[in-house]
């Protein structure tokens, strides 16, 4: 797929585009689940639901997969929403976490697993995040 999309002759002849997580333009669109999200919070504070120290603390546990989710995110949090940190979970394709340990980037084989959207072990979108 990235070879496509690196073929320029190829995307201009055959119009080749892309609505996957390493398309900016579904990144922008993910990055409004967190603007609701906050507002949802807001709004909750209002009633008395969510104290002002809760809306200075949100944390996203979200999944890894191809990191398109936590991209979004980050780019939300750089656009400035109030967000203190993600928590990114990962399953048997664990190639993040063993390079954040480790410093080395080994992707493996990708594993099936029940949590088939996390099932990425090479993401296309860490070098975003990254």
């Amino acid at each position: 797929m990235k070879d496509s999309f690196d073929d320029e002759e190829l995307k201009k002849t055959i119009g080749l585009n892309s609505a996957n997580s390493i398309n900016i333009s579904r990144l922008l669109a993910q990055i409004c689940y967190y603007f609701q999200a906050v507002v949802q919070l807001k709004a909750e504070s209002t009633n008395g639901n969510v104290s002002e120290e809760q809306l200075s603390n949100i944390v996203f546990s979200i999944p890894s997969g191809n990191f398109g989710n936590l991209t979004a995110g980050l780019l939300g949090k750089a656009l400035g929403l109030p967000i203190k940190r993600f928590i990114a979970a990962t399953n048997a394709n664990d190639t993040v976490p063993r390079y954040l340990e480790t410093g080395e980037w080994t992707p493996n084989n990708t594993v099936a697993t029940i949590s088939n959207a996390m099932d990425v072990s090479n993401p296309n979108n860490w070098p975003r995040v990254e």
